[in-house]
């Protein structure tokens, strides 16, 4: 072998060869990758063609005349995340680097209020007005319940488009869905892709009664039409690229408004079952406890979710023309829960505020929530200025160049001036709950909260302590970052609002260790006369049966409005 390689002509032989096999093998792999590329174009389209129309006529991508001046607004809500979910808020278990990002650059409102349940607070958010003027203050509107927001309610997709926004819902409305017109794209908005209930599978993309199997059916839509041809995508990520598509195609001669209404991260109806792509679960290696670890999963996609809505902005040019809202609809929840009040478990986690989702304690309505916007004056802060989720319409109509009319009777106030300048909100007082079926009722005022009556849900559990995240509190994890919480007291008094009222300095603190109702009766009067004043014109909670002519084996499998005839 030595020898004949020693011959020049078999030397290039040889080369000759080895070219060949070179040359074989590149085509070979050119050839597979020109195959996979056309196999990934192929499934892109049909899953483009899947995705919903929700650009209408307008030309795909391009600005056929002069931007608008009035600034976009997007609206980014999540279901039932919890306090310490974020990493900008000081636990960095979960890292959300896009939100993180957007809320560093922004203002973070650490102070900032919603109802403790689904519904209450998006009826808030869209009315500027607390539910208790038109009945939607006791727990949430149930698939099958022949009931909604009420249609003499202005709200605020109405407002927008008065001023000349173009306005799109994109994820959950849980506002009702009786009759047509209590649907989105009858109060004011111009389209709509999501669902019309609490919850749904986030694959599959129906809806499974608790304890009641025989009630289940598709609940997506795209405007009045069944969405049947995304079944196993998942739901984060079909809104996410619905959204992405509205903005990727809109012209942006009108201003453009968009509510994306997220479903995670809440459990998938019907169970305690936390969904989500396995790619994220693998994410979070270092969680032990696999429900905390799901749900991390969950939360992680919505920040990526986040990421590519800002990138859509910054693709058409159109981000430092936004104003971007993120918040939560209420406090995180124990989706799995035992018997025992002191073991509840939750996969969510408002650690180290007390309580939880439809407690009164601040767990269930001190929310996550910033505001992000190059008109912010005084960016990169955090805010303990108090706000409330009604203060958003009044704040962002104004923004829009709009106001509503006093007659128009809005909880709600302008708080852009407070909040851009870092200057004290006007706002010294919130209702927080006014509740005669449970007998719960909260208010703040000045530093005050006063909490009377306790929820205590079908297993008798109220959620009215401190939780760690499941698997337990990692303290490595901590950080300094601005929007951490501390809890200062020292000591721990005790609370019994069911048997009479408790009050907190919340200002001082926040976790609600320190009850000083006793040492303070003065206040206690001054705050419940002010929760009675409330309640004495406080429409009853319209809540009522549900009504069997709802099942969706009545509509072919769907969760659609049966009242129309009625």
């Amino acid at each position: 072998m030595e020898q004949a390689l020693r011959s020049p002509w078999k030397w290039g032989l040889y080369f000759l060869c080895l070219i060949i096999s070179l040359l074989s093998l590149a085509i070979l792999l050119a050839a597979a990758g020109l195959l996979l590329y056309y196999a990934l174009v192929l499934v892109a389209s049909v899953y483009e063609r899947n995705l919903p129309a929700v650009f209408g006529k307008t030309v795909g991508g391009e600005t056929t005349g002069p931007r608008s001046t009035k600034p976009n607004i997007v609206i980014i809500s999540v279901d039932d995340l919890g306090w310490n979910d974020v990493s900008f808020h000081g636990y960095s278990q979960i890292s959300t680097p896009n939100i993180d990002r957007l809320a560093h650059e922004g203002v973070i409102l650490n102070s900032f209020y919603a109802q403790s349940a689904c519904t209450p607070s998006r009826s808030a958010l869209m009315t500027a007005r607390y539910p208790i003027r038109y009945g939607l203050q006791h727990d949430v509107i149930r698939n099958g319940e022949p009931r909604g927001l009420p249609v003499s309610e202005k709200i605020l997709p109405q407002y927008l488009k008065e001023l000349g926004y173009s306005t799109h819902l994109f994820g959950k409305w849980h506002l009702g869905y009786y009759q047509t017109k209590m649907l989105p794209t009858s109060r004011g908005f111009d389209s709509f892709f999501g669902c019309h209930g609490p919850s749904l599978h986030h694959f599959n993309h129906t809806f499974t009664k608790t304890g009641n199997d025989d009630f289940h059916g598709l609940d997506l839509w795209n405007d009045t039409e069944p969405a049947r041809n995304l079944t196993g995508q998942y739901i984060t990520h079909v809104l996410t690229d619905v959204a992405v598509q509205r903005i990727a195609h809109h012209n942006f001669v009108q201003p453009l408004f968009v509510y994306l209404s997220h479903n995670a991260p809440h459990a998938s109806s019907g169970s305690s079952n936390l969904d989500v792509p396995q790619e994220y679960v693998e994410r979070f290696p270092n969680i032990s406890h696999m429900g905390r670890r799901k749900y991390a999963g969950m939360v992680s996609a919505l920040d990526d979710s986040v990421g590519k809505v800002v990138q859509a902005l910054e693709q058409r040019e159109e981000l430092n023309n936004t104003v971007i809202v993120f918040l939560s609809d209420n406090g995180g929840g124990g989706e799995e829960q035992s018997f025992l009040r002191e073991t509840l478990i939750t996969y969510a986690n408002n650690w180290p505020l007390r309580g939880a989702k439809m407690t009164q304690f601040e767990g269930g309505v001190r929310v996550t929530a910033f505001v992000w916007s190059q008109l912010i004056q005084k960016p990169r802060r955090v805010s303990t200025e108090l706000y409330h989720i009604t203060d958003l319409l009044p704040t962002l109509l104004y923004l829009a160049g709009g106001a509503a009319n006093s007659s128009d009777k809005l909880d709600g106030q302008n708080l852009w001036t407070s909040l851009s300048e870092d200057l004290p909100s006007p706002r010294t007082e919130l209702l927080i709950q006014a509740d005669p079926i449970y007998g719960e009722y909260a208010l703040r005022w000045n530093q005050y909260k006063i909490i009377s009556g306790l929820y205590v849900n079908n297993d008798g559990q109220t959620a009215d302590d401190w939780y760690e995240p499941s698997g337990g509190l990692n303290t490595s994890l901590l950080t300094d970052a601005p929007g951490r919480l501390h809890c200062n007291a020292t000591k721990m008094t005790l609370c019994l609002p069911d048997i009479m009222p408790c009050l907190f300095d919340v200002v001082v603190d926040p976790c609600e260790r320190i009850n000083i109702a006793l040492e303070h009766p003065e206040i206690i009067k001054l705050m419940m006369d002010k929760v009675n004043f409330y309640n004495s014109s406080a429409s009853p909670p319209g809540n009522v049966l549900i009504d069997e002519r709802s099942n969706p084996k009545h509509y072919g499998g769907l969760l659609a409005p049966w009242g129309d005839s009625t």
